[in-house]
């Protein structure tokens, strides 16, 4: 007997966050450990803040009729902390997101709260992500680099992130026509 079904609670179209410059707003942020036991990042979920695609994790997330929905992968950033030793662009990328941060936040100056961070907004700019699964190659608008959220408004959020694409393997050969046949198993051959 085949079951029943609901068709309210049918697979809805994903909608692609184009990409581009965007306002976030922080939703949270919490200090893990790397996963190769380096050091720690700070994982800092966000939305989208303004615009046409205003709330767009937030209405993706409720439009999520599974048990075991999770915020979207797509809208946390990774932020490498810094530590002695650790390469430069780590630290480029620290000061850079805190300059940004507080540039963009009048009057806000991080003093090393996390919880301080929930609300505030920053400029992102995003660039097109692909992973592989499986053998299937997806597709993922993430946020790359961080800019003032008043550049981000005025449309001069400066140079995009370049997007980070898989490249496909090369086609397997192929096959050959001919088969080698090996000496003496002529009398095998149905058609010799």
């Amino acid at each position: 007997m085949l079951p029943t079904y609901d068709k309210n609670k049918r697979r809805k179209t994903f909608e692609a966050l184009p990409k581009g410059a965007y306002v976030v707003k922080i939703m949270d942020a919490k200090e893990e450990p790397n996963k190769n036991n380096n050091g720690t990042h700070l994982t800092i979920s966000f939305d989208i803040a303004e615009g046409e695609y205003s709330d767009f994790y937030a209405r993706q997330y409720a439009a999520n009729t599974s048990e075991d929905k999770k915020w979207s992968r797509d809208a946390v950033y990774m932020l490498g902390v810094p530590h002695d030793g650790c390469q430069s662009f780590v630290w480029d990328n620290w000061n850079t997101f805190f300059a940004d941060l507080e540039d963009s936040n009048n009057g806000f100056v991080f003093v090393g709260d996390l919880r301080s961070l929930r609300g505030k907004v920053i400029g992102g700019k995003f660039h097109l992500e692909q992973s592989e699964y499986n053998g299937t190659i997806y597709d993922h608008t993430r946020l790359k680099w961080t800019c003032v959220a008043d550049d981000v408004r005025n449309g001069k959020p400066g140079k995009m992130p370049s997007d980070k694409l898989i490249t496909p393997s090369a086609p397997a050969p192929a096959p050959n026509d001919w088969v080698s046949i090996p000496d003496g198993v002529d009398d095998e051959l149905p058609f010799a």
